[in-house]
């Protein structure tokens, strides 16, 4: 698995990296994480190589401008957000979305149901 976390946060970066190994340990799959914190470096790192899934844990609307902003299939992201984005969300089609704070349990659950979908 290859993914790519999109946070300014560093805390809460760690939280997400430590979850998404975790989970990729407990299935034997390796992972490569690649981070950045903001639309300019999401949009370069994801034209120098294509990630599955995306993670996008912005606060307010900076993380809404970069789901609508992004060209990658919005069936492989995974939302995460201070506001309560989850009718935009479910418009655009993200398959999870989720308020913060960012625990172990919802990025382990984020995981599951892209890996399901």
């Amino acid at each position: 698995m290859e993914l790519i976390i999109c946070d300014h946060d560093i805390v809460e970066t760690l939280v997400i990296e430590k979850s998404v190994i975790d989970y990729c340990k407990g299935r034997n799959v390796q992972v490569l994480i690649r981070c950045c914190t903001n639309w300019q470096e999401l949009t370069c790192l994801l034209k120098e190589k294509p990630a599955n899934p995306v993670i996008v844990a912005k606060a307010g609307v900076a993380g809404l401008d970069i789901i609508t902003g992004l060209k990658v299939s919005l069936g492989r992201l995974i939302w995460f957000s201070d506001l309560d984005f989850g009718v935009q969300a479910y418009q655009l089609g993200i398959p999870y979305f989720n308020m913060k704070p960012i625990t172990h349990e919802k990025v382990y659950h984020a995981l599951k149901m892209i890996e399901e979908s």
